[in-house]
């Protein structure tokens, strides 16, 4: 009943309904858009808002039958199917609606007669309102409320038969071979058709999801768990699209270990198009503990700039490696290469103290900066002082 709430109970016209009922406009009424509303509230089991709208209307129009069916519906309490010791109460509550029914209380208005006649669980009626749904399977809520109130969960197979006789499908295919065996609660078996008739994933791992949130029983076979295998396969899936792979990347470290054994490998074969891409992955290899996977990216990156003479891109990323070996091996390059009146431009050094500095070819590189920097600033006699710390330095 939940489900139909959700995504039965409203027609398109329930707005307008509203307003028209608000502002007393009666006569603007579309009747047979009113009663199609409240029929769907009714099988919805929303009775509190067909009584309001019925009240309204029963009021503005002077109609005592419609103002008989909203106190009628103000009386049924479907918290009685919650326990199995007040449910035949309901189903007391429903024969007293028929015998009204069957004595005339509501024979001034067809309409709310044909209303009555569904809480009364009126086979024929509920059967003739059923083309004003869209699908079989929105019949099966209104159907075990109104038709079969005390069915137990193995006799949900029987209902479902029955609303599929009333909507004329005797075979099931697609989408809807799926809801039979759901309802049949044959879970396992709707998720292996899900998953075998589609490439994408979406479906059967979400699907899986909620059942599992429903009852953990329900995805679990031969001490497999369903659900976490179909999270995976999704997960893994959004690598492949472009753009995704940060949703993919939540999905799979939901997984436990397992998933980021498939991280680890996913995440080495996502392009490192630019620095805001190769960012963002270490940061989340280290908020799941990849910490070798971030190192690697940090290692790619710091050579691929090294390549293309941006020295201090190269050193930053040297530096997010945290690997001594990386970090000696960039700066070595960079006090080889990099010409003497580029070595201010990097200014990547001046973030750091010599004793945050572990490599020494780091050190080297951060008093070569400062002395280049006193020499451009001509301040020839503090850099001179510098000259004999270049020794402590350990220059490659």
């Amino acid at each position: 009943m939940t489900w139909a709430r959700l995504c039965l109970a409203h027609t398109p016209y329930v707005d307008e309904i509203s307003n028209l009922l608000r502002g007393s406009k009666i006569k603007r009424l579309n009747k047979q858009h009113f009663w199609h509303q409240v029929i769907y509230f009714v099988l919805s089991g929303m009775f509190n808002n067909a009584v309001t709208f019925l009240e309204t209307y029963g009021n503005l129009c002077d109609d005592d039958a419609v103002r008989r069916l909203a106190k009628v519906l103000s009386e049924i309490r479907m918290d009685l199917l919650n326990d199995e010791n007040t449910a035949l109460d309901f189903i007391s509550a429903q024969e007293e609606v028929r015998d009204m029914c069957t004595s005339g209380f509501f024979r001034t208005n067809a309409d709310a007669e044909k209303v009555a006649m569904i809480v009364a669980g009126d086979i024929s009626t509920i059967t003739s309102v059923s083309a004003q749904l869209d699908n079989w399977f929105e019949l099966v809520p209104p159907y075990l409320l109104f038709v079969r109130p005390c069915a137990t969960l193995p006799q949900l197979k029987d209902v479902v038969k029955d609303c599929l006789k009333i909507f004329g499908i005797s075979k099931c295919n697609g989408i809807d071979a799926v809801m039979c065996e759901l309802f049949s609660l044959e879970a396992l078996r709707a998720l292996h058709r899900i998953s075998t008739s589609s490439t994408n994933w979406w479906f059967p791992a979400h699907l899986a999801d909620l059942l599992q949130k429903a009852d953990e029983r329900i995805t679990s076979a031969y001490g497999m768990d369903i659900r976490q295998h179909l999270i995976i396969e999704y997960g893994s899936s959004l690598f492949s699209e472009p753009g995704l792979w940060q949703v993919g990347f939540d999905y799979l470290r939901e997984t436990g270990d397992e998933g980021l054994r498939h991280l680890e490998l996913l995440i080495a074969e996502v392009p490192l198009d630019n620095e805001t891409v190769a960012t963002k992955l270490c940061s989340l290899c280290d908020e799941v503990g990849l910490n070798q996977t971030r190192k690697d990216i940090a290692r790619a990156m710091a050579y691929r700039l090294l390549r293309a003479e941006r020295w201090g891109s190269a050193l930053s990323w040297a530096i997010r490696s945290r690997d001594i070996e990386i970090v000696s091996t960039v700066a070595d390059q960079v006090i080889s290469r990099c010409s003497p009146d580029q070595f201010s431009s990097i200014t990547v050094v001046e973030h750091f103290t010599e004793v945050m500095l572990l490599s020494s070819s780091f050190v080297f590189l951060h008093r070569y900066y400062k002395f280049r920097k006193l020499l451009e600033s001509d301040q020839k006699v503090k850099a001179a002082e510098l000259l004999p710390m270049f020794q402590l330095a350990f220059p490659p």
